[in-house]
């Protein structure tokens, strides 16, 4: 059952050793293009092109704000933020060195963490599963990374900033933390997250480039599918790609006990500087409206750890009509689709290889995505748009998930059957 959230939570993103590019935080003037903005191709990187680059948001050194505050001053507007040294009093931030984890005698034999291959993302590249000391002992020496749950003997060491320290945002809306784990020099694709989005440095710098909702015309993301856009982040080709040179960019120098808040939706690309884990915590952005913040906990509790959350998991969004609407709105943002080209924009593996079309079994899966497609083209003319979209209520997107939780499902049984990993190559990434 992972294909779906599979297509939701995207990305994992690092990059380079070279620290001297990171202006001054709490400067909201145009960034310089400094010699680490050309890459080796002599290509202008993507965020060094647009009509101006600012920094965003930045709460000061430790100051602490509750829950409330948070969501009322930038959950609720959307707007990206800085809290500088968020983390700085977790256990983790001074315990998590190499040492640490290589003398760790509580981790079961079992337990094996997923890793990435190559420090430029690309989603076509397989990832692979090691032992996690096995990776901590060579990922200095690699290009590997690691990208995975934050592993159980490790929740106790982090500390929840005092901003998400809810007992029914811990309880209820938590999806999941993730740890990125690499040496530097890693670069991710330029995409969105379909979920709230807090990135704590433990260790290293970043350098997150953004575009904001209101011109993502300008920077299309081109393969809807996953939620990212096929732009070369090192090399911008400005004839595939006019409307970059006209964004208005932000962008956040993170780092270490920093936390960013990363909305919604808002186009982003990171950059990863130094040995480097950075903790994403995510959550369901659809559910922010049922969260009581007079009820929140208002003072900092220094001991409240991630193994106190109750995360809901990717299963907790599956089959969300609000999820579902909001990815079929993406995947046919710029044009409506016959059922044809509808089918390829969903994305779900094993629907386009030619081999399985020839079987009983994709038979039954495109008759289950032609019933979804006929509630989807509302005129019944064939071919399913914007307009059919906003005309559909919620009662058909629950069908319409249904559906295709169904599909997700028969396909996931195939792969199983076939001694398959599911999902491979498509795990879920985000903020390297």
């Amino acid at each position: 059952m992972k294909q779906f959230y599979l297509l939701i939570f995207h990305t994992i993103c690092l990059v380079s050793e070279k620290s001297s590019i990171f202006a001054d935080s709490s400067s909201s003037t145009k960034a310089p293009l400094s010699k680490d903005a050309i890459s080796e191709e002599n290509g202008i990187k993507f965020g060094e092109q647009g009509s101006s680059l600012e920094h965003v948001l930045t709460v000061g050194n430790g100051i602490s704000m509750s829950t409330k505050s948070f969501f009322t001053k930038y959950v609720h507007s959307q707007q990206p933020v800085i809290f500088k040294q968020a983390i700085k009093s977790s256990p983790a931030y001074n315990l998590w060195s190499d040492n640490y984890f290589l003398q760790l005698d509580d981790i079961p034999k079992d337990h094996d963490v997923l890793v990435e291959s190559r420090k430029k993302e690309n989603r076509s590249a397989p990832p692979v599963r090691m032992p996690f000391k096995e990776f901590v002992s060579i990922y200095n020496v690699t290009d590997q990374y690691m990208v995975e749950p934050i592993p159980p003997f490790l929740l106790k060491d982090f500390i929840l900033p005092h901003h998400l320290q809810c007992q029914q945002l811990m309880r209820d809306i938590i999806v999941e933390a993730f740890m990125w784990f690499s040496s530097g020099g890693t670069s991710s694709v330029v995409h969105t997250d379909s979920v709230e989005n807090m990135n704590c440095l433990v260790a290293g710098k970043k350098r997150f480039i953004f575009v904001s909702p209101q011109q993502s015309d300008l920077v299309p993301i081109d393969h809807p599918e996953g939620a990212y856009s096929g732009i070369d982040v090192d090399n911008v080709d400005l004839s595939k790609y006019p409307g970059v040179p006209q964004v208005d960019f932000l962008y956040a120098d993170v780092e270490a006990g920093d936390c960013l808040y990363i909305p919604f939706k808002w186009i982003h690309q990171v950059r990863s500087y130094d040995r480097n884990i950075a903790v994403n915590i995510w959550w369901d952005t659809f559910r922010n409206s049922e969260l009581n913040l007079d009820v929140c906990d208002s003072a900092f509790d220094p001991d409240w750890s991630l193994n106190r959350v109750e995360f809901t998991g990717f299963q907790g969004l599956d089959g969300s009509p609000a999820i579902v609407r909001d990815h079929i709105t993406d995947i046919m943002k710029s044009e409506s689709s016959d059922f044809d080209s509808f089918v390829i924009k969903l994305g779900v593996q094993l629907l386009d290889e030619e081999e399985f079309q020839q079987t009983e079994e994709y038979d039954e899966i495109i008759a289950v995505a032609k019933q979804m497609f006929s509630i989807l083209d509302v005129d019944q003319d064939g071919r399913a748009s914007r307009n059919d979209l906003e005309m559909l209520s919620d009662d058909h997107w629950n069908v319409i998930g249904y559906n295709f939780n169904l599909i997700r499902s028969m396909v996931d049984e195939i792969l199983e059957a076939d001694g398959e990993e599911i999902g491979a190559g498509q795990e879920p990434h985000d903020e390297l």
